[in-house]
C-alpha cells in the first residue's frame, strides 16, 4: 500500500515539475542564450577590437617616434598632438614625446612647457609625473620657490627616482636664489638619500663642494702669532 502512495506521490510531482518547466522553460531558455551571446560576443567582437585598437595606436605612436627620431618634425608633432587629444593611455607618453618634438624642432620652450603641464600631474601613472618633473624645470626660473613647490607638490616626497629629481630642482633653485644655507642642506640630504640616481648623487657632491659654507659654520682661520721683534742692544762705546 505504501508503494503505492509513492508512486502517487511521484507522479504528482513529476506533474507539477512538467508544469514548470512548460511555464518558464522559455525565460531559462532566453537567460541562457543572453548569457552565451554576451559572452561570445565580448570574446570574439569586443576584446579582438580592443586588441586592434591598441595595436593601432601603439603603430601610430612608433612611427611618430621614428618621425621624430628622422628630423621630420612636423611631421612628428602632429602625430603626437593626435595620440594626446585622443586621450587613450599612450596620451601622457606621447605628451613627453610631443614637448621633445616641440622644443627639438620650433625651439619653443613654452609650448613644450605648456604641453607637459596639461598632461602632468602627482595622481597619474609615471609618465604624468614625468610630465609634471619636466614642465616644472622649463618653468623653474620664472618662479618664486614658492611657486615651484606649489607645482612639483607631493612629488618632492616620494621615495622614488623622479622625487630625488625633484629635490635636486628645488636645491637647485634654492641655489639660484642665492640661499646657499637651504642649496646645502637640500644637496646634504640627497647625498644620501637612498632613493636617489647615482647620478643625482654625483651632482649633489660637486654642489656640496662648490657651494660655499655660511659664515657661521665656515672654519675660522687665524693669522699666527708673530713674536715681537728684537729691539737692538745699544753697545757701550
Amino acid at each position: 500500500m505504501s508503494d503505492i502512495f509513492t508512486e502517487v506521490d511521484e507522479g504528482v510531482r513529476q506533474e507539477k515539475l512538467a508544469s514548470w518547466w512548460s511555464r518558464w522553460r522559455p525565460f531559462i531558455y532566453g537567460a541562457v542564450a543572453v548569457l552565451v551571446g554576451s559572452v561570445a560576443i565580448n570574446e570574439f567582437i569586443v576584446k579582438p577590437q580592443a586588441a586592434a585598437s591598441r595595436a593601432a595606436r601603439a603603430l601610430e605612436l612608433e612611427n611618430a617616434v621614428k618621425a621624430l627620431e628622422d628630423g621630420r618634425y612636423e611631421e612628428a608633432e602632429a602625430a603626437f598632438k593626435a595620440i594626446v587629444d585622443g586621450g587613450s593611455k599612450l596620451a601622457p607618453l606621447a605628451a613627453n614625446y610631443l614637448a621633445q618634438t616641440q622644443l627639438e624642432g620650433r625651439g619653443d620652450a613654452a609650448a613644450a612647457a605648456d604641453t607637459l603641464a596639461a598632461i602632468g600631474g602627482t595622481e597619474g601613472g609615471p609618465y604624468e609625473r614625468l610630465a609634471l618633473l619636466k614642465s616644472a624645470y622649463f618653468r623653474a626660473d620664472t618662479l618664486t620657490m614658492s611657486e615651484l613647490e606649489a607645482t612639483l607638490g607631493a612629488l618632492v616626497n616620494e621615495d622614488t627616482a623622479l622625487g630625488a629629481l625633484a629635490r635636486e630642482l628645488i636645491a637647485a633653485k634654492a641655489f639660484a636664489d642665492g640661499d646657499n644655507a637651504r642649496a646645502r642642506t637640500e644637496y646634504s640630504r640627497l647625498k644620501f638619500d637612498a632613493a636617489a640616481p647615482a647620478g643625482v648623487v654625483q651632482r649633489a657632491e660637486i654642489a656640496l663642494d662648490a657651494i660655499p659654507l655660511p659664515p657661521e659654520t665656515a672654519p675660522v682661520t687665524t693669522a699666527p702669532e708673530t713674536a715681537p721683534a728684537e729691539e737692538p742692544q745699544e753697545t757701550g762705546q
